[in-house]
């Protein structure tokens, strides 16, 4: 069993902005007295910050277990998606066409999983991504499940061939779960 989480290093630029989000979203509420212009427009700005702080909090206490069998999730809640139930495998990339060099360092990459009721979406910031994605896409090639263009790209870009079962990504050694 491999045990991957997303780095503390990776969730305290989001931590920030969040919290200046929230920090000048209130001040104005506070001081918006009579203002319903402002009340509306700082009101819906400080939820979606609020949820924009939950969603970062929920990465920060997430672990992903990746066995032969299945993958499990823990942190706010639990998911597990066996393998052999693999509906549906969308990677996608999220940045301009500058950041698309992986060497450039800018955009990321969000794997999303669907199968046996469940719903998984990782974003390539999480320990161990290529090696999720590279076990993801061998469950799919065995499952039949196809993939659109877009994603068999993207996993091209992460030297995974959707159609061939290379060897595994290197791995650091397993954590506690």
């Amino acid at each position: 069993m491999n045990i991957f989480r997303y780095p503390a290093r990776s969730l305290v630029g989001d931590y920030l902005r969040a919290g200046v989000g929230l920090a000048v979203g209130l001040a104005v509420l506070a001081n918006a007295a009579g203002s319903i212009v402002l009340l509306v427009i700082f009101g819906g700005l400080t939820a979606l910050f609020g949820g924009f702080a939950y969603r970062t909090a929920q990465r920060h206490l997430l672990r992903v277990a990746v066995t032969a069998e299945a993958i499990h999730t823990s942190g706010l809640g639990t998911r597990e998606l066996p393998w052999g139930k693999l509906e549906r495998l969308k990677l996608s990339f999220y940045g301009n066409r500058r950041q698309r060099n992986r060497e450039s360092g800018g955009g990321f990459m969000q794997l999303t999983l669907k199968g046996a009721g469940a719903s998984l979406s990782l974003e390539s910031s999480i320990e161990g991504f290529e090696y999720i994605t590279w076990r993801a896409a061998k469950a799919a090639r065995e499952n039949g499940v196809g993939l659109d263009p877009a994603s068999v790209g993207n996993l091209l870009e992460l030297g995974i061939d959707a159609d061939e079962d290379g060897p595994a990504p290197d791995i650091e050694p397993p954590q506690s779960f």
